[in-house]
């Protein structure tokens, strides 16, 4: 409600959860404007039938019991000849109300501020999306316009509130422990505790309780009730700026430079008390405040309702009786916690721990690499790839991400990417690694020109690959234990990965902190886009006749070319390793090696490709040659 007078803010977004907020929000809204700043303005239910049923039970009452409303918004017989029960008039403006499905109620009138319930609950006009539409109509106020958005959220990257959110300054609040004086922001799962019967381990939601994450007090209903009376409301929007990315949440005092006194860096509202302040996020490096308020959104769960029956051992009984039934987790998400929930989507990676975890290295390749491999994904317009060096156990280290514009079949594009992939590259005492092997998708629009270049340098192991098409989530091996043969097939063929098994280890393998079997080393070098790219997808649980299966999903309005060349890149240690070489081996020599520079391609190897670029004009086009003498020979000197 604050935020309605603050300097700047023209959009505001409530997503908390339900019996909390949002009505009173918008009734205060039309009450202050009717009041004390008279305009024109809007209110949008889902349906119109639900506009005049708010109408009725929310509106009517509260003009009939505020005085100065009432004396304004003429009801019962002084009630005027232009009000009806969708149009509220009053000195100076009036306040309509429509369904969200018509398009002709949203374009009917000029407007200064838009009041819109419900929002997830919109249906898509023949227009496009409603509340646009709604919001084009505020134009002729120029600077002194508002729009009010509030609803409990629903699915997750479905939820209209939710992407509403996620483009606002995202305000959270925290609250001060009354034992320590810690300011943390609850949380159901990290701050409400229970206990457990010691000899059944049945749960106990009665004694559940919030802690404090600073001394470990626990809280009383009486404490958590103070606490609400020192909620300070703060920015918490990662940024950009001095060239660092900054999370506010987790770098806390120097985001907002908070004292016990008081703030800083605030924008004072209606008093100089600190609970009616929003704290600005600030940059710790060169103290300026990069995010702008003028989308002011919020969000809060049951933990900051004032209600008794909105305790958090009432919170917690409600999580229990969930149990595996993912409809009653999707209702505990969104109308408790006040937060989207997608059903069967397992657990989440969090794009910026994994940026977080970037390192610098002494050189291009890191020390622990054995071999390299490259994935190669190509778009209409253009070749993504990505230079992966293996160690033991598959632990692995993201050496250079390239892109080449252009399209896969203009000469100049394969020149390109022929003299990348020849590159040498080296370790930080000279070391020199050649690519090993690569796989180039061929499922797009240059399938044969992909075709064509691979086959010309299938003795470079520069394999052209393709995705299976694999039904009710079926999983098969990343690399096919059987592949085109001189006796099976006649002309050139791909190679179908099982990309639902990549998929499977490549994000299990993201979930991995620790260095050591299959984790993952990124440069610092990544932006955080590539990180969203390699999260693009996710695994959902999906139901056909009864069989439930998982699948990969892609999330919506995010690329996902990062994952397909790990994809890939993976895929092609997977083919080195079905011809033979021994990964652990090979790292176990080329790791004693760490500081004695040696430079590869060493001659046995290069005679090796030459034999096997001989090897295949003499057996004509293949993907890999079958069991021969030639690829034992070739593994074994290459380990």
């Amino acid at each position: 409600m604050l935020a309605v007078t603050e300097a700047g803010v023209h959009v505001i977004t409530v997503m908390v959860s339900t019996q909390l907020l949002k009505t009173a929000l918008l009734e205060n809204i039309f009450g202050y404007f009717a009041h004390l700043d008279p305009c024109p303005m809007l209110l949008l239910q889902p349906k119109e039938a639900a506009a005049e049923q708010f109408s009725k039970e929310r509106i009517s009452p509260l003009i009939r019991t505020t005085p100065v409303l009432r004396a304004l918004v003429g009801t019962g017989k002084t009630r005027s000849s232009d009000e009806t029960l969708l149009y509220k008039a009053f000195p100076g403006g009036f306040l309509a109300l429509a369904g969200a499905g018509s398009p002709d109620n949203l374009a009917r009138r000029p407007i200064r501020i838009l009041l819109s319930d419900e929002v997830d609950k919109y249906p898509i006009t023949r227009e496009g999306d409603p509340i646009m539409l709604a919001e084009e109509r505020t134009a002729s106020f120029g600077a002194n316009w508002l729009s009010v958005r509030a609803c409990s959220p629903t699915v997750e990257d479905e939820s209209r509130i939710e992407k509403s959110y996620l483009a606002s300054d995202q305000r959270r609040a925290s609250v001060q422990c009354p034992a320590c004086g810690h300011r943390q922001f609850p949380e159901f799962f990290k701050h409400v505790h229970w206990q457990k019967d010691p000899e059944t381990g049945a749960h106990l939601p009665k004694t559940a309780r919030m802690y404090c994450e600073g001394c470990g007090e626990q809280w009383s209903e009486g404490d958590r009730l103070k606490s609400l009376r020192s909620i300070r409301w703060h920015q918490t929007k990662v940024f950009q700026c001095c060239g660092d990315r900054h999370q506010p949440l987790e770098q806390y005092e120097a985001a907002w430079n908070l004292d016990r006194d008081g703030a800083v860096d605030r924008v004072w509202t209606l008093s100089e008390s600190p609970r009616h302040s929003v704290y600005l996020a600030r940059c710790p490096t060169c103290g300026s405040h990069p995010v702008d308020n003028e989308h002011a959104g919020f969000t809060a769960s049951k933990l900051y309702s004032p209600w008794s029956k909105d305790k958090p051992a009432d919170i917690a009984r409600k999580w229990l009786a969930c149990g595996d039934d993912e409809d009653m987790k999707l209702a505990f998400y969104n109308t408790q916690l006040g937060l989207p929930y997608r059903k069967n989507s397992g657990r989440e990676i969090q794009i910026e721990s994994l940026a977080a975890r970037c390192e610098i290295w002494a050189a291009e390749v890191p020390d622990g690499v054995a071999l390299i491999t490259v994935g190669i994904d190509c778009q209409d317009y253009r070749l993504e790839m990505e230079v992966i060096g293996w160690g033991v156990n598959e632990e692995s280290w993201s050496i250079d991400y390239h892109v080449i514009e252009g399209e896969f079949d203009q000469p100049e594009t394969q020149a390109l990417l022929d003299a990348y992939l020849k590159r040498i590259w080296y370790r930080a005492d000279g070391y020199a690694f050649p690519v090993m092997a690569s796989c180039f998708d061929s499922g797009g629009h240059h399938t044969q020109a992909v075709y064509a270049f691979c086959k010309a340098r299938i003795g470079r192991r520069i394999w052209a690959i393709k995705g299976e098409s694999a039904r009710n989530g079926k999983r098969s091996p990343v690399w096919p234990t059987k592949v085109p043969s001189r006796r099976s097939k006649a002309t050139y063929r791909p190679v179908m990965l099982g990309v639902n098994a990549a998929k499977d280890t490549i994000v299990t393998r993201l979930m991995k902190d620790k260095p050591g079997p299959g984790y993952m080393h990124f440069p610092v070098s990544r932006d955080i886009n590539y990180f969203a790219q390699l999260t693009a997808e996710r695994s959902v649980v999906k139901e056909t006749g009864g069989v439930k299966y998982r699948v990969w999903e892609p999330r919506p309005g995010r690329a996902n070319e990062g994952l397909d060349c790990r994809v890939y890149g993976y895929a092609a240690l997977c083919g080195l390793m079905h011809m033979g070489i021994k990964l652990n081996k090979l790292a176990e020599k080329v790791n004693a090696l760490i500081g004695t520079p040696v430079h590869r391609p060493e001659p046995e190897v290069e005679v090796a490709l030459d034999e096997q670029d001989s090897e295949s004009k003499k057996t004509g086009p293949q993907v890999i040659p079958s069991k021969s003498v030639k690829k034992k020979t070739l593994a074994s000197r290459l380990a």
